[in-house]
């Protein structure tokens, strides 16, 4: 009778650490997925040194050649951090346009699109009332590099 109640014994003890470690597993794997998924998201986001240099590589690509002299760039989807240190443009001058007042104005100023980074990609459309590209990067090593082009809108006569 002894050896039947120490067993029973033995049953729920194994039994409530059997719960225990359950119960354990549960939490550590719940606060493993959410840590995973948080330092996923923080990888999926570019630096504001990554857009700056994103962005003056457009800039270069864009007015490096053209003959104008003022750029007009709307300040939608440009955070004031960047636009407080934006990049400059050889023998351009940049100045910063409302949303509201680029279109009840005649100006057509360019504006960037979200920026989106996926895997090792950054991408970001950039473009005026008349026409736009989305541009492609890969970074190699600590410098962002344009590795594509499409277009995103048709330039409208």
């Amino acid at each position: 009778m002894e050896n039947a109640i120490v067993l029973v014994y033995k049953q729920k003890v194994t039994l409530k650490f059997k719960k225990l470690f359950l119960l354990l597993s549960v939490f550590v794997s719940i606060f493993c997925l959410t840590t995973a998924a948080s330092a996923q998201k923080t990888e999926n986001e570019l630096s504001l040194a990554d857009k700056r240099q994103i962005i003056e590589v457009v800039l270069k690509e864009k007015f490096e050649d053209s003959s104008e002299k003022m750029i007009y760039i709307s300040t939608a989807n440009l955070s004031d951090e960047i636009q407080k240190n934006f990049p400059s443009v050889k023998n351009k001058k940049v100045k910063f346009v409302a949303p509201a007042e680029s279109a009840e104005s005649d100006v057509c100023a360019f504006e960037f699109g979200e920026f989106e980074f996926i895997d090792k990609f950054a991408s970001v459309s950039f473009g005026n009332c008349r026409e736009g590209l989305a541009y492609d990067f890969k970074k190699y090593g600590d410098k962002w590099k344009s590795v594509g082009l499409t277009i995103t809108k048709p330039i409208l006569y």
